[in-house]
C-alpha cells in the first residue's frame, strides 16, 4: 500500500546572529518593479563545482539565443563558502540578482524581508510554474507566499545493497515498514553477513533522520509558533532506538561515525562496510559506481523510510532554486532566468539536472529521451517519478536554524553512544541548545 503525500508546516525562524545581521538592511515596501523588457546582465549566484558552473554557462549561451538583449554573469563558489558569503551580501545589500537558494535555508532572508516575492511574476505570466508539482512548489514557500522557485529536489530515502541482501537470503524490505520491522530486519540480515561488515550505518546523530522519525511517528518536526514541534520523549526514544541497534552488534560502533560524513564514495556503503543506510536519490547511482570501481557488490535499491503510519509518508522532499532579492534592479530580467532555466527543455538538457533532480516534468521527460543523459540522472528522475505517482512524498519547509539544530544533534550523539553521556542529559543539551536558535 502507498503512502499518502503529506504536508510538514514547519517554522519559519531566523537564526539569532543573522536575524541581527539581515533585520538592519533587510526588507521593503512591497514587491520591486517587474515591468519593462528583458535586456541588461544580472548576475546569477550559486555553489557548487567547475564542472556545475560549465553547465550553468551553457544554459546562460541558450538563455542569450532566446534573449539577445540580456545575458547572465555567473558566480560560483562551494556550499559552505557561498553560505557565509550569501549572509555577508545579504546585509548589505549586495545579492545577486538571481540568487540561488535551498529550503534548508532561504527562510531566515525571506522572513526578513531580503527576498523579493514571486506571485505577482506568477500572476503575469513571467515565471511559468505550470510544470512543477504542487508539492515541490510549496517548498519554496512561506505564509502562502512564493520567495524561491524550485528548480531541483533532494529526497532522502532508505538504501540497501540488494546484491548482499540476496547473498544473505533474506528478502529485500519494502516500503511499508515501520522501524521495529526496520530493526527486526537488520538483526536477521546482521546474522547472515560475513565478519566485518554491518548491516547498517549508524544514523543516531542524523538530524534527517531523526526529522523522519518524527513525522513517522505522527509528529511534527516545528510548529507554527517557531518551537520544536516535537517533545523529550520523542528524542529520547530516538536516540534509545540507536543504542539497542548497536548494542545488537548490527550497526556501526561510535567510532566509525566520522566515516558517514566523508566524501561520498568513502562512506561504509560505498566502501562495502555495510550494507543499508539512508540516502538522497543522487547519492544512489554515485555509491553504485564507488562499489563497482572496486570490484564489490554494487546493486543499490531503494524503500520508504520506516513510518509507523501506512498512509503517512516520511521521505521527506527538499529543494534547490533560486530567487530574486528585493535589492534587485532588473526584476523583467531576474524573472525571465528563472522562467527560462526552470522550463526550458534545451535548459534542462544542458544542465542534465546536476543540483537536485530537475522539478519541471516535461524537462524529466526530455532528460529521459535523450541519448545524452547520462544513466544516472535517468534513474534519478525515475526513482523520483514512482515516489510522486505513489504519492510517498512529504514537503517540507525548514527553519533558519535547522544548521544549528542538525549540528547540535550529531555531537551530543556520539558521547551517548560511548557511554559518556547519559540519554536524558543529551536530551536536555539538545533541547536548551535548539531553543536558543529557533528563538
Amino acid at each position: 500500500m502507498s503512502k499518502k503525500s503529506i504536508r510538514m508546516t514547519t517554522t519559519v525562524a531566523a537564526l539569532a546572529a543573522g536575524a541581527v545581521a539581515l533585520s538592519a538592511c533587510g526588507g521593503g515596501s512591497g514587491p520591486s518593479d517587474a515591468s519593462g523588457a528583458v535586456e541588461g546582465t544580472i548576475a546569477y549566484g550559486f555553489w557548487g563545482t567547475p564542472a556545475r558552473a560549465e553547465k550553468v554557462d551553457a544554459v546562460g549561451d541558450l538563455f542569450k539565443e532566446a534573449y539577445p538583449d540580456a545575458s547572465i554573469k555567473t558566480e560560483v563558489a562551494d556550499y559552505y563558502a557561498y553560505i557565509e558569503r550569501l549572509t555577508v551580501r545579504a546585509a548589505g545589500n549586495d545579492l545577486p540578482c538571481a540568487t540561488g537558494t535551498q529550503s534548508t535555508f532561504f527562510a531566515q532572508y525571506a522572513d526578513n524581508g531580503v527576498l523579493r516575492p514571486l506571485d505577482d511574476l506568477i500572476e503575469s505570466g513571467q515565471i511559468d510554474v505550470s510544470g512543477i508539482p504542487d508539492d515541490v512548489l510549496e517548498a519554496g514557500q512561506i505564509g502562502g507566499e512564493q520567495f524561491m522557485i524550485p528548480t531541483g529536489t533532494f529526497v532522502r530515502l532508505l538504501a540497501y545493497n540488494a546484491d548482499m541482501v540476496a547473498e544473505a537470503g533474506l528478502e529485500k524490505p519494502n516500503d511499508d515498514m515501520t522501524w521495529e520491522d526496520y530493526a527486526a530486519w537488520l538483526e536477521q540480515l546482521q546474522a547472515n553477513l560475513p565478519a566485518g561488515v554491518y548491516a547498517a550505518e549508524n544514523e543516531g546523530g542524523l538530524m534527517f533522520t531523526f526529522s523522519s522519525w518524527i513525522i513517522g511517528h505522527g509528529g511534527e518536526v516545528f510548529t507554527e509558533d517557531n518551537e520544536l514541534g516535537f517533545d523529550k520523549e520523542m528524542l529520547a526514544d530516538y536516540l534509545q532506538y540507536w543504542l539497542d541497534l548497536a548494542d545488537a552488534g548490527v550497526i556501526l560502533p561510535p567510532s566509525s561515525i566520522p566515516e558517514q560524513n566523508g566524501a561520498l564514495e568513502l562512506t561504509p556503503m560505498a566502501t562495502g562496510a555495510a550494507v543499508a543506510g539512508t540516502r538522497d536519490i543522487p547519492h544512489i547511482y554515485i555509491t553504485e559506481q564507488a562499489l563497482a570501481g572496486a570490484g564489490k557488490p554494487s546493486n543499490i535499491e531503494q524503500v520508504s523510510i520506516p513510518s509507523e503510519d501506512e498512509d503517512q509518508s516520511a521521505n521527506i522532499l527538499g529543494s534547490n532554486g533560486i530567487s530574486i532579492p528585493e535589492s534587485c534592479d532588473n526584476v523583467p530580467t531576474a524573472a525571465a532566468w528563472i522562467d527560462f532555466f526552470a522550463n526550458d527543455v534545451d535548459a534542462a538538457l544542458a544542465f542534465q539536472s546536476d543540483n537536485g533532480i530537475l522539478t519541471n516534468t516535461d524537462a524529466q521527460d526530455a532528460l529521459l529521451e535523450d541519448d545524452a543523459t547520462p544513466d544516472g540522472v535517468k534513474q534519478n528522475v525515475t526513482i523520483l517519478r514512482g515516489l510522486t505517482e505513489a504519492g510517498d512524498l512529504t514537503t517540507s519547509r525548514y527553519p533558519a536554524g535547522l544548521n544549528t539544530i542538525s549540528n547540535e544533534l550529531r555531537p551530543l550523539y556520539q558521547p551517548v553512544a560511548c557511554g559518556e553521556m547519559t540519554v536524558h542529559a543529551a536530551v536536555d543539551a539538545f533541547f536548551a541548545s535548539a531553543e536558543d536558535a529557533l528563538n
